[in-house]
This record gives structure tokens, sequence and C-alpha cells, in this order.
């Protein structure tokens, strides 16, 4: 008998434009032609929402009913046919012009944008987004709902001391990865902020600007000028040869135009991170051609995007009807581990990670009755992500491949023997281990809402918040050569009994420096020539004094006297603020 196996589950994620949008597009569908009507919204719909109003409806939905937004009306005066558009099940109608989703929108929709009732989904490999692999996992807690069931007690004679009644109380998402190889730096972004993505080499050529300001999850982008936009070329979005905090640079591929010449559309191979508005320059467009590599800047955000996970389970018999998918959308990385060990490679975790909700594939059982005939609670029409929709979306659709996606990374691991530890400038040779972790202290809310109304009584979190985010580092270190007692170059101990105060104590007079600066902190590892992880600690990769200015601090490094030879010790490093630089061969990153 054929059975499900964990050697054959492939888990996959990618990020959301809004909170809790899952981003899948439905290009192809089968239409219930009775129900159909538009968007009624003068700001149009933004990615992340749950409550649509509607007009112009012929047949309204019922609760259960599934239904695409988009495309946008044909013959818009701003708009063509080629359009964002995705699929949800509606859970509540609200008189003749409200619905609430199953899940937020993945997509902005303009006002007058189609809303159609279907009753299935065809598949498109172009039409999946949800495939990036974090690197060589081989276990995922995977977030299924937590019930709290309670049960109720009511005072009686009879009740012999047991509960009366059980009832449903709020539902809880949370999940983790633990210690994943890194083969590139696509999961570092999440529980920090955001990533800026620059061709450096190669050839970059100035061609368009957007003729419409394009938002955050776009993947249509309108155009001034198509030509030499063709199929297949490398595009980069408002460059900025050095990256800050401010730009928002990023990578698209063309995956296909809707003119070869003057303005048009373009469709790319992936959404868009971050709202780009109309330039005039004629640069904010680029073909990158030539054998570039590219360089991705994580900067912290306040507010972290939101990510989707994916299972896809398909049993021995390789019997593709009997899938079990499931996805979980609205998650916030909550905290994350970098670490490696002497003789190991470089890993990361994401250690804690709160959804909002989940849907799935499992539409049938043999004794719930749906209503509507649209299946159990959380069964969404979605496309399964198989293993040939793994990597980087519809990278290699225009090379005529038969997946038009990358597939797994094939580059080589980060090697603990290829790293270096640099502590005001002085590299510590001896480190035989570290771990560095970032905390967000996420919370997860529940307000009051009509989310829970409906066929599926959604009792999961309203939205999930970040509180203070606090970032330390460990690592163990085996002491310099004696030499270094007896002169003026840094040691562990020096800047332990220092507190990051390195200002003057003269007997008699008032400290020439009051404030605490701390100290410089940068971790290397090197794979090959432009291929690099650097961390740099603080952000700007100088410790000063002043609020915001401060770098790092040991609070502890004791030297005791173990059976280590060379004496080491184990140090515990607090800081403020860090950056993350990638150097590497991929020009996506999620």
């Amino acid at each position: 008998m054929a059975v499900y196996r964990s050697d054959q589950a492939q888990f996959t994620f990618a990020p959301e434009a809004g909170h809790g949008g899952y981003q899948e597009a439905a290009t192809n569908i089968t239409a219930d032609g009775s129900k159909v009507g538009r968007v009624n919204m003068a700001d149009g719909l933004d990615a992340g929402s749950r409550h649509i109003t509607v007009d112009n409806m012929g047949t309204p939905p019922v609760a259960g009913d599934y239904i695409r937004i988009g495309p946008e009306v044909a013959g818009s005066s701003t708009f063509t046919d080629e359009q964002e558009c995705e699929v949800r099940r509606v859970e509540y109608v609200d008189g003749t012009t409200g619905l609430t989703l199953d899940a937020p929108t993945a997509f902005f929709h303009a006002d007058n944008t189609d809303i159609t009732a279907v009753t299935a989904v065809t598949e498109a490999t172009t039409d999946k987004f949800i495939s990036w692999v974090p690197g060589v996992y081989e276990t995922v807690d995977t977030p299924d709902p937590e019930m709290a069931i309670e049960g109720r007690y009511l005072l009686g004679v009879g009740q012999k001391r047991n509960f009366l009644q059980a009832y449903k109380g709020q539902q809880t998402f949370s999940g983790s990865v633990g210690s994943f190889v890194l083969l590139n730096g696509w999961p570092l972004r999440f529980p920090i902020g955001k990533v800026n993505s620059i061709p450096v080499g190669g050839t970059i050529t100035s061609r368009t600007d957007l003729e419409i300001a394009a938002k955050k999850g776009d993947y249509f982008i309108k155009v001034d000028d198509t030509t030499n936009m063709t199929v297949g070329s490398t595009i980069t979005i408002d460059y900025n040869s050095s990256p800050t905090s401010t730009t928002n640079s990023e990578i698209r591929d063309v995956v296909s135009r809707s003119t070869t010449s003057s303005a048009g559309f373009l469709r790319l191979n992936y959404p868009l991170q971050f709202d780009h508005a109309v330039l005039t320059a004629g640069t904010q467009i680029r073909v990158v051609t030539g054998s570039p590599y590219y360089q991705h800047d994580i900067f912290e955000t306040v507010d972290l995007d939101t990510m989707s996970w994916n299972v896809h389970m398909r049993d021995s018999a390789e019997n593709a009807s009997n899938d079990f998918n499931r996805r979980w959308f609205g998650g916030h990385c909550g905290s994350m581990s970098i670490s490696a060990d002497e003789g190991g490679l470089l890993t990361a975790g994401w250690d804690s990670v709160t959804f909002q909700d989940m849907v799935h594939n499992q539409k049938l059982h043999s004794v719930y009755e749906s209503g509507s005939g649209s299946g159990l609670p959380g069964h969404a029409l979605m496309q399964q992500i198989s293993s040939s929709n793994i990597g980087v979306p519809a990278k290699d659709a225009a090379s005529g491949l038969t997946s038009a996606h990358g597939g797994f990374p094939s580059t080589e691991p980060y090697y603990f023997s290829q790293g270096s530890l640099t502590i005001h400038g002085v590299e510590f040779a001896r480190v035989r281990n570290f771990s560095l972790s970032v905390s967000n202290a996420e919370e997860p809310r529940y307000y009051i809402n009509n989310q829970g109304k409906g066929t599926r009584r959604h009792r999961g979190p309203a939205e999930i918040r970040e509180n203070q985010r606090e970032y330390s580092m460990s690592a163990s270190i085996a002491l310099p050569d004696s030499t270094g007692a007896t002169t003026s170059s840094r040691a562990i101990f020096k800047e332990l009994i220092l507190e990051g105060d390195y200002g003057t104590n003269t007997p008699g007079t008032a400290n020439a420096s009051d404030g605490m600066s701390g100290f410089a902190v940068t971790l290397t590892f090197t794979r090959a020539t432009n291929d690099t992880i650097t961390i740099t600690i603080p952000n700007d990769g100088t410790a000063a004094e002043g609020a915001g200015q401060q770098g790092a601090f040991m609070r502890s490094a004791p030297h005791g006297i173990t059976g280590d030879n060379p004496l080491q010790t184990d140090v515990d490093i607090l800081f403020r603020n860090m950056k993350i630089q990638i150097k590497d061969s991929e020009p996506f990153y999620p």
C-alpha cells in the first residue's frame, strides 16, 4: 500500500506583497458565466485585502463559491486584459455588495476589475511563484493549526466533575525550518527587512521608463518603449550603483510582452518586491547583458515582509491523484539563527515563523456537508508546486526548456573554513564556532472583525505584529598568541574589560568620553571570486558614541582554565543592528 514518505515531501516558500496574500496567478480557468461582477473600490483593491465591495453582479456568489479577481476590464484606457489575476474562495456574502475571502489578495486590482465565478483552474507553470527553497533542508515543523478546544463546566448535580460542553477557541499556526545548509542568501532577509539587488559588471544599457507606476506584487508592468525588451531579457529596475536602505533596486526577467515597439506591457518572471514611481530620465529600466555578477544588500525595515509556505506530498506509488498539498500564508519570521562549526558548513534556521492561516487541497469528507459543494473548510483551488516547479520562477521560459523554473540551486555550500571574523579591524583566526541570532518577538493579534463569518469560522490571528528586535552572537574563540599580553594589540579580554568605553580616565579629571561606542564586527564567508556573504556589525561598519551609533558589546567572555589547548573563551556579544551583503551569480532574490 502506498504511503507518504518524508523524503518525498517538498517544501517551498515565497514572499508576499500584502499580509497573507499568497502569490499564485490564475491565467486559465473554467468559468461559471452566471456569476460575474466587478470590483467597486475607487482606490482599487490593495494586496493583502480580505474584503471586497462589488457591483454589477449578475447572480451574486454564495459562501463556498470560488472567484477569480482580475484581469482588469478589457478596453480600459489604462489597462489591457493582460493583468494580474488570482482565485480565492468566498467565505461570507454581506448583502449584495460585500464579499469576505478565505485568504487576502496577493496583487493590487484596480477599480472595475472583473470578478468571475470559477469551478476549476488550469495549471500553468509561469503562474506558480511559491517555488523558492531556503537551502538544503531535512526537516520542517509544519505550522498546522493548533486548536484551543476547551471544556466548559456548568455547576449542577449530575456533572460528576466533568465538563458539560466543549467549545472552539482560537487557532494558532506556528512552524520552523531548522538548520538548513545555505547555498545562497535567499532566506536571510525575512527576519531583517528588504533586499536590494543590482548587477555588477557586464553591460547595463539604459532603455525605458515606466509609463504607469508599478505596485509591489505586480508581475505586469507598462513601459514607454518595449524596443529591445526581448523575451528572456534580464532587466534592472530603479538601478542604483550604491544601494542604501532607501533605494528599491531589483532584477527581473522578461517572460513575454504585448508589443514589439513603443509603449506596451511586459510580463515579468516574478512579482515586484517594491513600489516603483514613474520616472522620465529614460534610465529607470535597463537591460543587463554580458557576464555580470550580482550584489544583494539586505537592510533593516520596521515592517517585515510576510511569507507563504507550501508543502507538496506525493505518495510512494507516485500517484498524482493522491497528492496532499498544504499552504500557509501571512507568516512572520520571528527568529532566525546563522551558525557554523569548525570543519562544517554554514547553516541557517528559521527558528520561529507564525502564520495567519492556511489552505489545502483536501476537499472531500464522508460526513461533512459543505452546502455549496466546495469542500471542507480551508479547501482552495490552488495549483500544486511539483518537482518541476522548483527554483527561480520562469527563469528558463525563453530558452525553450520544458521547465520554466530554475530547479534546485546547484552552487556549492559555504564552508566554515572559508570564513573570517574581524573585531575592530583585527582578524581572529582561531574561531571554532559561532552562532548569530535575530529575534523580532512577533505577536499574533486577534481582533473583532467579520473574518470568522461564513463557512469556515476562521479563528486565526487577524494580523501578526513585530515587537522589539534583538540581535546577539556567541562564538568560541581560542586565545591569541601570548605576545599580545604585553603589547597594545586588541584582544578579547581587553575588550571585555573596557565595556565599549574607550575614553581616558586620568585621576582627578573628568572622563574625556562618557559614552560607549562598542566595537565593529565583520563576518565574511568567501566561496569564490565575487561570491561572498558578508555580515557587517553595526550596519554602517563604524562603531561610534551616541544613540543609534553604537556597535557590539561583550557581555561575557570567561577565560576559564579548561582542558582546551590553546585556552579558549566562549564570547557572548550584544549588538544593535547589522547589514548583510551577498555577492553571487543569482540575479533574482525573493
